[in-house]
């Protein structure tokens, strides 16, 4: 088999998850830097291969596939070199939606609340920034994260008994959270989790660069 190539730069967090689930699944790859500084996604010929023009973008052996998350769910049901005693992505039908569920959550609750903060404390000059814009988004990161500690409350990893994908994407939020010069109230289970899940491989090795 091919090596799989992945497009998309370093510091991006839906490239991020690629990398990690790359990584914990033991799939050897190779990065080409596109996006942002880097341009390449706007050209035609990765166009024709996502014409969103965004990053991840991955061609496993003449397969092309976009979508950070779906592109994790591939991944994780091509197989990996080792037997996966406690699976990424379950073939057991209801554990697996569980973690559909928090990776649909992530997309549509917890990075729309994150995203403009991050944006606005990391990526924007100080005197671009809205800050009463930027605090309903803290809030809105509080709600968010009050509904993660409450499942984290009653559950190990964010899907269940074990890490799988679903850890993923909070993680690199998580992270984003911890990492920005706000305020933050103290989530109980949310600290017993990040200690776990971000003394993994496959975080410390993509994912815990100073954020840019």
């Amino acid at each position: 088999m091919s090596e799989l190539i992945i497009w998309g730069r370093a510091n991006s967090i839906n490239v991020q998850k690629v990398l990690w689930t790359c990584e914990d699944l033991s799939i050897p790859f190779t990065r080409i830097n596109a996006g942002m500084e880097h341009g390449v996604n706007k050209t035609a010929e990765y166009l024709s291969a996502n014409p969103n023009g965004l990053v991840p973008t991955i061609n496993d052996d003449g397969y092309l596939l976009w979508e950070s998350q779906a592109v994790m769910r591939y991944l994780a049901r091509r197989g990996s070199p080792k037997i996966q005693s406690e699976p990424l992505y379950p073939s057991e039908l209801k554990s697996a939606g569980l973690v559909d569920q928090w990776l649909e959550w992530n997309s549509t609750f917890a990075w729309p609340a994150m995203r403009p903060l991050f944006w606005g404390w990391v990526r924007l000059k100080p005197e671009e920034r809205d800050l009463n814009s930027l605090e309903q988004s803290r809030q809105l990161m509080i709600k968010a994260f009050t509904i993660l500690d409450e499942r984290l409350s009653t559950s190990p990893f964010v899907a269940g008994g074990h890490f799988t994908l679903a850890d993923i994407p909070l993680t690199l939020i998580a992270f984003r959270w911890f990492n920005m010069p706000i305020e933050r109230p103290t989530f109980e289970h949310i600290n017993r989790w990040y200690s776990l899940v971000s003394a993994r491989a496959g975080f410390i090795k993509h994912c815990s660069s100073p954020l840019n």
